[in-house]
């Protein structure tokens, strides 16, 4: 059985395979002329061509996830970062250039629709062009910017950004649908609260250092962001590890997984007030304190709100069930992404706000999970293959990036470890902090949002995304080699002498 299963992967892994390399061909060949012609026939068949190909790259990482037992996030977070990283070295594609600086290309393509200067002075007026480097690149865009492909290619960005980001809002959403606070009240102990805010601040306050250390010239308000985007434990990612070393019912695990949902609650309501600070330019602590009531007070109306609102849904599906199931959760979404807006308070938490709110409709909540379910199968894999191609790994060359991406990866596990030893109760102390440790959908939709906004620039991504797949890939190890043995009391001592 094992055998056959092996060679049916094997066979499904090569067609994939096969299926890339095609496509690789056809980004070759579109890389000249062929883009226009198809821009001149239809823009949407271009776009298409493209879509099918991440499309491609979602459907292998479904099959090595299954076949690995690996979450979705990390097979197709790699799989976006080698195939991205392989295209962008062969240069087979000016998209490819351009998506891996996608930051920058937006900065300038927002300066040239909003101004009346030119692409040429538009990208001197950002870098300076008697560094080799810097001069290499402004001419590398000023070509991609100026040549017969630049309409088509702009369009394909903007598909793949407004596709990617649909999956931004459905992860967001589900997440919330999952989430149910009334049973996390009841059944979380205090001391999960407590783990889950220290472990938070814990990070916050050590990745502010590190970034502040060794990023001094960057703007305060884009240091703090940065800092909050490494808080956020992944939940599902944690409840999975515990489940797979059979301790899923231990004190510990019930402990980590209770903290890491209060972490997510908790975590993607203080980055969208960070991210208020940051683009508010607020720094004062008296303004700080008027906006988190403000903030505070706008959430639990339009919670509350929309909570009564959802009393009239079964209303709606007793009326017309097969449209309302799909229509019903698209409307409250965009409905609570409308009151963000109105009330500025961003649009980072709106999805998660209006999951929180559909988890409330009795009897009819597993419709509205099926459907969005579905929706999010398709749309999350190619948002994170998205996310995985916009990672440069040629930036880690630099010694610097390094040096930052070892800092923040240090204060991203030290913040969560230090969480679980803030008690002297009997439990295996080690256990929990390492559970804390993994990061996941929020910390990646967090700085996808940040690169929208200009709050993270290209470099900066790609460490933190890096750092989501390196504590992603080392909590299942060292949850399952350092701390699975609850009831020896100095079993972590004993293993490191051991190791030693």
């Amino acid at each position: 059985m094992a055998q056959n299963k092996n060679k049916n992967f094997c066979r499904a892994f090569t067609t994939i395979i096969l299926m890339l390399i095609a496509n690789s061909v056809c980004a070759e060949e579109l890389s000249t002329q062929v883009i226009l012609q198809y821009s001149k026939i239809d823009p949407f068949s271009f776009i298409l061509l493209e879509f099918c190909a991440i499309v491609t790259l979602a459907v292998l990482d479904h099959i090595i996830s299954r076949h690995y037992l690996i979450p979705t996030l990390l097979g197709a977070l790699v799989i976006g970062i080698v195939i991205g990283n392989i295209l962008f070295w062969l240069d087979l594609s000016p998209f490819i250039y351009m998506l891996m600086h996608l930051a920058d290309a937006g900065e300038i393509f927002k300066t040239i629709w909003t101004s009346d200067l030119s692409v040429a002075e538009t990208i001197a007026r950002y870098y300076v062009t008697d560094n080799p480097e810097s001069s290499e690149f402004a001419n590398r865009l000023t070509q991609i910017f100026t040549s017969n492909q630049s309409p088509a290619l702009i369009l394909l960005g903007v598909a793949l950004w407004i596709i990617s980001n649909i999956g931004v809002f459905l992860i967001s959403f589900k997440l919330g649908l999952e989430i149910k606070i009334h049973e996390i009240v009841k059944s979380a102990e205090p001391l999960a609260y407590l783990v889950s805010i220290i472990g938070t601040l814990v990070t916050f306050f050590l990745g502010l250092g590190v970034v502040n250390g060794l990023l001094p010239d960057m703007d305060t308000a884009k240091q703090i962001f940065i800092a909050a985007a490494l808080c956020t434990t992944s939940a599902a990612i944690t409840t999975g590890i515990f489940s797979n070393v059979n301790r899923e019912h231990s004190r510990e695990a019930k402990l980590v997984i209770n903290a890491a949902f209060i972490d997510d609650i908790f975590g993607i309501f203080f980055l969208s007030y960070i991210a208020n600070i940051v683009l508010g330019d607020v720094m004062s602590i008296a303004q700080m304190v008027s906006l988190f009531l403000y903030s505070l007070i706008v959430i639990l109306g339009i919670y509350f709100l929309g909570r009564w609102l959802v009393k009239f849904i079964p209303q709606i599906y007793d009326f017309d069930e097969p449209h309302s199931r799909l229509l019903v959760p698209v409307m409250m979404v965009v409905f609570v992404s409308f009151l963000t807006n109105i009330f500025e308070i961003g649009i980072i938490s709106s999805a998660f706000i209006a999951g929180l709110i559909l988890n409330g409709v009795h009897d009819k909540v597993g419709l509205v999970k099926d459907i969005i379910a579905s929706l999010e199968k398709l749309f999350a894999p190619i948002f994170f293959v998205f996310v995985g191609m916009q990672v440069n790994l040629r930036q880690f060359l630099d010694g610097d990036t390094l040096l930052l991406t070892l800092g923040l990866l240090i204060a991203a596990v030290a913040g969560k470890i230090a969480a679980g030893y803030i008690s002297k109760q009997r439990f295996n102390h080690l256990a929990v902090g390492l559970g804390m440790v993994p990061r996941g959908e929020a910390v990646l939709i967090s700085i996808s949002i940040g690169k929208i906004l200009g709050l993270v620039d290209d470099s900066i991504f790609s460490v933190i995304a890096i750092i989501v797949l390196i504590t992603d890939f080392i909590a299942p190890w060292a949850i399952n080699n350092l701390s699975t043995k609850y009831e020896e009391k100095d079993f972590f001592v004993k293993k490191i002498k051991q190791l030693l």
